[in-house]
């Protein structure tokens, strides 16, 4: 069996920040001189659980789930007492959390009953580029995209948003946002929470600005986009989930189409599982930092009787901005209450192993980095590698199976950045002049701090087609809306791309 080691990542900032939030935060955590959510001072609400929709099974094997989407208009009471213009899918706002296994073969059909053309990405899935919901992708109001793929990947946390060209930030804000939980009997042998709604629960994590009649303000500032001030966790805020059992598995996807969060709890929590699939091992720590797009997997042990609260406590060092100015901008600092966990005095089980807490040990072969072909990509404003995005240029070309070294390089002193790649996993190999302090396991989308460069050990799913490109992007929706974004074609040794773009 594993061993659990104790991790207090920022080296003691942890217990700095909980106290400088005791002495600064006003009403629901916020920090003073930082605007008050919309609803802050509202009863809190029942945390909404997303339906678990699970497909039709079909097929003479049994192996055959077809889903049905719709992105669809609506109205919702985001805020207690007020009734918003939303999108959504399946319903007025947000979407199902969508359950498949591996060995799967999934049928999807996506109508477009809203306005604009849009398309769905599922973030996070290996799947051809036909099925990726790239740009290329996007289909006009009115008409249906029929995407097919086989589940070929561990267990895993992934999400579906759209990935419009120009406007993806602009839809995701609107509601087109849901989880995607894939499931692997491997993983599925060690015993964690799987009772969903119960013990097992999705916290996806947004932000919302609004107008003064409680509209959703689309105003894009030209620097930090749709960044909003006001949480909301599984579509509301001030959400509040009444535990039932000792202890809770939470699936954290953030989100949002700007914000970082750094979360916390108050007490320590096990990491089971990163954006692509669970940890050899758990990791004990006090907080991580998730930035939009990045997904995380914990275990929270509760006490009878004491309540808890998920925070975002702002984070740490500002994200390395050199500038308080440049750091509260993009809201690096703020602070704000996300869920209230209720604890009855009575809980159902208990604990196993170390201290109570669970602990695994999973062997997984490492690809190797040396002799494996590298590229650089430079991070700057809007742009990577000097250039802006566009649909017709290639600018990778994969023609083997083997893994890459990515080069990630944030340019800029006073903007953060991250990084997700479509279609792929890595680990992160190495970084220069900044720190992650959350490395372990596998990502697809991670935080490029200021000034530093982060080496990415990426694994590709082979699904060769040079006529469909993947994306890798900063995943700050804005920055991607506004040209950071590249392409890459997966062929066959020896085969060129041909770029055919299917709906334009």
């Amino acid at each position: 069996m594993g061993t659990i080691s104790r991790r207090t990542f920022f080296k003691g900032m942890i217990l700095a920040s909980a106290a400088a939030l005791t002495a600064c935060a006003g009403p629901g955590g916020v920090r003073r001189g930082q605007p008050a959510p919309a609803g802050a001072d509202a009863d809190p609400r029942p945390l909404p659980i997303p339906p678990l929709y699970e497909g039709e099974l079909d097929g003479t094997d049994g192996t055959t789930r077809r889903f049905e989407l719709t992105a669809q208009e609506g109205e919702y009471e985001i805020v207690p007492g007020h009734t918003t213009k939303t999108w959504g899918f399946n319903g007025a706002w947000l979407g199902p959390t969508l359950l498949m296994r591996r060995g799967e073969h999934i049928e999807m059909t996506v109508r477009n009953e809203v306005p604009e053309p849009t398309v769905v990405h599922w973030h996070g899935l290996h799947l051809p580029a036909a099925a990726d919901g790239g740009p290329a992708l996007m289909f006009p109001p009115g008409e249906s995209w029929t995407p097919s793929w086989d589940v070929d990947q561990p267990a895993a946390t992934c999400w579906y948003h759209p990935h419009p060209h120009e406007t993806s930030a602009l839809h995701a804000y609107r509601g087109l946002a849901g989880a995607i939980i894939v499931a692997d009997e491997g993983p599925e042998t060690i015993d964690f929470p799987s009772d969903y709604g119960v013990d097992d629960i999705p916290v996806i994590i947004t932000d919302a600005k609004f107008t003064a009649d409680y509209q959703l303000d689309e105003t894009i500032d030209p620097t930090y986009g749709l960044l909003g001030d006001t949480p909301l966790v599984n579509g509301i805020t001030r959400p509040r989930f009444e535990a039932s059992r000792r202890v809770l598995r939470l699936r954290l996807v953030n989100g949002a189409t700007m914000r970082f969060h750094h979360l916390e709890l108050g007490v320590p929590f096990q990491v089971i599982a990163t954006d692509q699939g669970v940890l050899s091992g758990p990791a004990l720590v006090d907080g991580i930092l998730l930035s939009p797009g990045e997904r995380a997997e914990i275990l929270v042990y509760l006490e009878p009787g004491k309540d808890l609260t998920l925070r975002s406590t702002g984070v740490p060092d500002g994200g390395g901005l050199p500038r308080e100015e440049a750091a509260n901008g993009f809201g690096l600092r703020d602070t704000f209450d996300l869920l209230q966990i209720a604890v009855p005095e009575t809980l159902e089980g208990s604990g196993e192993g170390e201290e109570g807490k669970l602990v695994w040990d999973i062997h997984s072969e490492e690809p190797s980095a040396e002799g494996v072909p590298e590229r650089e990509w430079r991070l700057n404003g809007f742009q990577i590698n000097e250039q802006s995005m566009d649909m017709a240029r290639v600018d990778a070309v994969i023609d083997h199976s083997g893994p890459e070294l990515w080069h990630v390089i944030n340019e800029n002193a006073d903007w953060p950045h991250n990084f997700h790649i479509h279609n792929a996993r890595f680990r992160v190999h190495d970084i220069q002049d900044g720190e992650i302090a959350f490395r372990d396991g596998w990502h697809d989308t991670i935080t490029i701090p200021p000034r530093s460069r982060v080496s990415l050990l990426v694994v590709f799913g082979q699904y060769p087609d040079p006529t469909l490109a993947y994306m890798f992007h900063c995943h700050m929706l804005f920055h991607e809306d506004e040209g950071m974004m590249g392409q890459f074609v997966i062929v066959e040794p020896g085969q060129e791309p041909a770029l055919d773009h299917p709906n334009h």
